[in-house]
């Protein structure tokens, strides 16, 4: 039996989808399960030992071509037609798209499959939508897989990390944090500011102003800022600002753009405690189920929430306009006042 799954972006969606592939391993555990997912995330994917074969999608070169030129959507075509015969090569007993938009249902449609199923309603296709639009992703990927005959209620999403990954990491580090990581005595925590919306940031200064109350319960506790290269500069500009007293500053680091994607999955593993403004670093603790704070502010924690025993969800218990998925916004008062919410969060996860 031969089943393909699609997912092809974004990374967190594509780490929700890995229910799908321990769903479907269980149920058919003889099976050769394909899975097309974007070169962008295939980190999420490429490690999952369930997984025979890997089909790549590349979003970001398609996108770039357009850019460029009207002339190219002939390359685009290409790579588009390229893909598809990379699908087709196979004959399929059963077919999931687990992302329901157009660029994920063409290789749905034009894939030999004998049966087809997909996330939404689409023309020609048996597809599951869930009536209540602040239903969490997962539950809707649920009843896409219930759908197709698969029972995936008892799983969730699951990251499995490259071998000897820890130790390519600690090479990285500073002395005192690897010390840090392996003294339990010692709390790390990781504080993840940036997402993909504006709107979804927690300002790095109140990040600091949530690490100086935690530091009064956990004085020995290290703070690690990590993101993209290109926030490390405003990382620092930020620290500068506060003016840190030399006994907090010492505590403090910035690792943004000092690890690979797999080694900071590797380091949310070690550490003791994440705190993220909504985005992938939430859903990848959660996959790898380790303690997560997750701030909410224009987005509906329901609906994308962390999920497990080990998470919180922080969010203004002040402002009106909440989950309004809004990525633009003059006021920003969701993300007011929340130090003390992160606090006693992190005391319980680190309790």
């Amino acid at each position: 039996m031969k089943i393909l799954l699609i997912k092809q972006t974004s990374l967190g969606d594509v780490i929700h989808s890995s229910l799908a592939i321990e769903a479907t391993r269980a149920q058919y555990p003889k099976a050769e399960i394909h899975f097309m997912v974007d070169k962008s995330c295939k980190l999420a994917v490429e490690n999952n030992p369930h997984i025979d074969k890997l089909i790549l999608f590349d979003k970001v070169l398609i996108a770039q071509k357009m850019k460029k030129s009207l002339i190219n959507i002939f390359s685009v075509l290409g790579q588009f037609m390229s893909a598809l015969r990379e699908v087709r090569k196979e004959k399929y007993d059963l077919a999931i798209d687990l992302q329901g938009i157009e660029r994920s249902i063409f290789f749905l449609y034009f894939c030999r499959a004998k049966k087809k199923y997909l996330k939404g309603k689409k023309p020609f296709l048996k597809g599951f939508k869930n009536a209540d639009k602040n239903d969490h992703a997962l539950d809707e990927l649920k009843g896409t897989l219930k759908l197709a005959g698969i029972e995936a209620d008892k799983f969730f999403p699951k990251i499995y990390l490259k071998e000897g990954g820890e130790a390519i990491l600690k090479k990285k580090l500073p002395e005192e944090l690897k010390n840090a990581l392996e003294d339990k005595s010692q709390q790390v925590i990781l504080m993840s500011p940036y997402t993909s919306w504006e709107t979804k940031d927690y300002p790095v200064q109140n990040y600091l102003r949530s690490a100086q109350l935690i530091k009064k319960d956990y004085p020995q506790a290290q703070f690690i800022f990590i993101g993209t290269p290109d926030k490390k500069a405003e990382i620092d500009e930020e620290i500068i600002k506060f003016k840190l007293d030399e006994s907090f500053a010492k505590n403090i680091w910035n690792l943004a753009g000092c690890t690979n994607i797999q080694e900071l999955q590797d380091l949310i593993r070690l550490a003791d405690l994440t705190i993220a403004s909504e985005g992938a670093v939430g859903h990848i603790a959660s996959a790898l189920d380790r303690p997560i704070c997750v701030i909410f502010g224009p987005t509906q924690p329901t609906r994308v929430g962390p999920w497990g025993n080990h998470a919180r969800v922080i969010r203004s218990k002040e402002a009106q306009c909440l989950a309004c998925y809004q990525r633009f916004c003059d006021q920003w008062i969701c993300m007011n006042n929340l130090e003390d919410q992160i606090a006693q969060a992190a005391k319980e996860l680190l309790h």
